[in-house]
């Protein structure tokens, strides 16, 4: 029988509900500011980085990454407010997609979520090569797979909490070079966590990756053995037109700006899932909302619906509700009425976050 692993317990399937399938709701940024400054990025003023209404626009605007004052971690009362506010709108479950390197106190997730009485599954994994503890760098493939499967099955350090599922990134910023070693290493333990316990593994892709690249990290996680069905490759919606299409737009009056579902269709021909969990971003390079709209019609259209889940990436409190943004609320207020007008019945939204988002999760 199938269960679903959520901080309150295990729960079986038709129990999880309208989920959110990628936000981080205890989100530790510290090692991704570490990160930065060693990139050499500019020191900002205190100033800029607290958190008050005159510095929104620039904290969400990437300013969040670098301000203490917007760290999740260790805030339950924020973290449950936010999920309480995604409950208004009818919401049962998130996923918090933060592994380790992103990953706060998982201690804290239990309390906001009884607070809230919205069901919380969380990830083990790495974030990528350059922000994640160093005790990790020389892990061989067979120490992360034995890393991970006790987190899986007896408890992450002294808790009895358990991973509900398997997160790992790719980060590659050459689009014509090979994918990191570390990264590869790490996406392959989990394909084989994964065909072991059943576990989906959800792999961030992201700027400026190529098409090829992308294709290479799925074709690597499939060949570990696990099952296409388990795979979700996330932040598929921020490929929807090429990172240079704006400024193309704005130098040439013969260019218009429109989105390709390319890739997105040459990933799930391959039995995969994909994530659109990017909506509300604040992220100029991305695709708008109404961008990733377009896509999601065409992806619903030609028949893909049955592997699409959604989220928000949501990690700061800058762009949390309890601060005068859209928190994990966004796509459940902006997608079911425009897919409606577009002559879509009720049931092709309630597969997108009730019933894909289940057997996902499932294992």
């Amino acid at each position: 029988m199938s269960i679903i692993t959520t901080v309150r317990g295990d729960i079986a399937p038709e129990e999880l509900g309208y989920t959110s399938m990628h936000e981080h709701l205890n989100a530790d940024f510290s090692l991704m500011a570490a990160l930065m400054a060693r990139y050499g990025a500019p020191k900002i003023s205190p100033e800029l980085l607290a958190l008050r209404p005159d510095n929104m626009a620039f904290l969400r605007d990437g300013g969040y990454a670098s301000s203490p004052e917007c760290v999740t971690a260790g805030d339950i009362e924020y973290t449950a407010a936010e999920l309480g506010y995604f409950k208004q709108i009818g919401g049962n479950a998130v996923c918090d997609a933060s592994p380790i390197g992103l990953r706060g106190d998982v201690r804290d997730l239990l309390p906001a979520s009884e607070k809230a009485d919205v069901h919380v599954v969380f990830a083990t994994g790495l974030y990528v090569a350059d922000a994640r503890p160093a005790e990790f760098l020389n892990y061989s493939e067979d120490d992360l797979v034995a890393f991970f499967t006790k987190e899986v099955t007896r408890g992450v350090g002294a808790t009895s909490l358990r991973p509900g599922f398997l997160k790992c990134a790719l980060s590659a910023t050459d689009p014509a070079a090979e994918l990191h070693e570390i990264e590869v290493r790490t996406l392959r333990a989990l394909g084989r966590v994964s065909a072991e316990t059943g576990l989906s593994l959800h792999v961030h892709t992201a700027f400026p990756m190529s098409h090829a690249q992308v294709l290479t990290g799925l074709e690597i996680a499939l060949s570990t053995g696990m099952i296409p069905d388990r795979l979700v490759m996330i932040h598929m919606d921020s490929f929807l037109r090429p990172w240079g299409a704006l400024e193309s737009y704005v130098n040439d009056m013969s260019v218009a700006l429109n989105v390709s579902t390319e890739l997105q269709r040459a990933v799930l021909d391959h039995g995969v899932n994909i994530g659109f969990d990017s909506w509300s971003s604040t992220v100029s390079i991305l695709p708008s909302d109404y961008d990733r709209l377009k896509g999601l019609v065409d992806l619903l259209r030609a028949g893909y619906g049955s592997h699409i889940v959604m989220g928000h990436d949501n990690g700061t409190k800058s762009h949390g509700k309890s601060y005068g943004y859209y928190g994990f609320t966004k796509f459940g207020q902006f997608v079911p009425p425009m897919l409606k007008q577009l002559g879509f019945g009720d049931e092709v939204y309630r597969q997108l976050v009730v019933d894909n988002p289940a057997r996902i999760l499932a294992h």
